[in-house]
């Protein structure tokens, strides 16, 4: 027996944990460029738990948070996601949504990034729910799909933002991926052959799988321009924003609520709120300094109230506009290394 270490990072702030995707994503594809906004969407505070597990050209992550949280982040032609949810228990209730799939039991998603080129994608991650993150290298897995011929497969990536499969390959890469993280997996190469044959498997009905639409591309376009920063220029208004969207106020307040369970206006309140937090955390700043703009930040990100602003502050994060700042030197991340036992 020998012992395998695979990784856990613990953050406490969301500024911390975009850092380390950036870090990680250009140490595992070198040739890269990645960006992502992370916002929290429920109140409290935040404790997020990532282990990492890669192995030659996989790499396989399980997330948690317990916040439901909203990933913006740049679509890219290096690497394929898969992801699904490992939690029977609650999977029925989850608020999960991976570019604009909803996870359900069966759901696997996240492919669809490779059709974005020079988008971005959108993801929901909802409290306490174990996200199974599987990302292979574009390059090797589509020379693997020409040599088995697999048309069914290119044509899923191409058309399909997630599927509810009940093929056996999907149960077994849910199994192969378990057992990773249980005892260690030697070779790479199962995870691509699953993922292929996965894909290459239609489902018999077209409601096992979601295919984009202009309800998809609506909100994935709102969520980019919320993100956006406006140097200079105030932020922008729900009227605007509809036109910039060249929709109507109808369309984008449904598709909305459809996808967050919030209005607009609250999905823009959470947006500008984690702004104004991750501006109180920069630690390219002096601290005084940060202190000094903090009703200046504020009102930057359109919270002109500055005792309402604290208020609500505190209501989202159950802290105060000191007190992050105060935070911000200390340590935001735990690492530790996990032991697995592998015959």
């Amino acid at each position: 027996m020998r012992a395998k270490k695979a990784k856990e990072y613990i953050f406490s702030d969301l500024l911390g944990m975009e850092a380390y995707c950036k870090s990680h994503y250009a140490e595992y594809y070198s040739k890269s460029n990645f960006s992502c906004n992370v916002t929290q969407l429920t109140k409290g505070e935040l404790l997020t738990s990532s282990i990492c597990a890669p192995i030659n050209d996989v790499h396989l992550e399980l997330f948690k948070s317990n916040q439901t949280l909203l990933y913006e982040e740049d679509a890219n032609q290096s690497s394929v996601a898969f992801c699904w949810i490992n939690d029977p228990n609650q999977v029925s209730e989850s608020n999960t949504i991976i570019g604009g799939h909803k996870m359900r039991e069966l759901s696997i998603a996240g492919f669809n990034r490779l059709n974005k080129t020079g988008g971005n994608t959108w993801d929901i991650v909802g409290a306490n729910t174990v996200l199974c993150c599987m990302s292979l290298k574009w390059d090797k897995l589509k020379e693997q799909i020409d040599k088995m011929n697999a048309y069914n497969a290119y044509a899923r990536l191409e058309e399909c933002i997630g599927i509810d499969s009940e093929a056996p390959s999907s149960s077994q890469l849910k199994v192969l991926f378990d057992k990773h993280f249980q005892h260690g997996v030697r070779c790479s190469q199962s995870f691509y052959d699953l993922a292929i044959a996965t894909l290459e498997d239609s489902p018999e009905s077209e409601n096992l799988f979601t295919v984009r639409s202009d309800k998809t591309d609506l909100i994935e376009d709102l969520v980019k321009l919320l993100h956006e920063d406006r140097p200079g220029l105030p932020p922008l208004t729900i009227a605007q924003i509809t036109q910039y969207l060249n929709s109507d106020s109808k369309s984008l307040r449904e598709s909305c609520q459809a996808s967050f369970d919030m209005s607009i206006l609250q999905l823009i309140k959470s947006i500008r709120l984690e702004q104004v937090k991750k501006s109180y955390l920069n630690p390219h700043v002096p601290k005084g300094l940060r202190k000094f703009t903090m009703k200046q930040n504020a009102l930057y990100y359109g919270f002109n109230n500055w005792n309402s602003f604290e208020r609500l502050y505190f209501q989202t994060f159950s802290e105060s506009p000191e007190e992050s700042i105060d935070k911000a030197g200390a340590i935001s991340v735990l690492v530790s290394d996990l032991l697995r036992q592998r015959k």
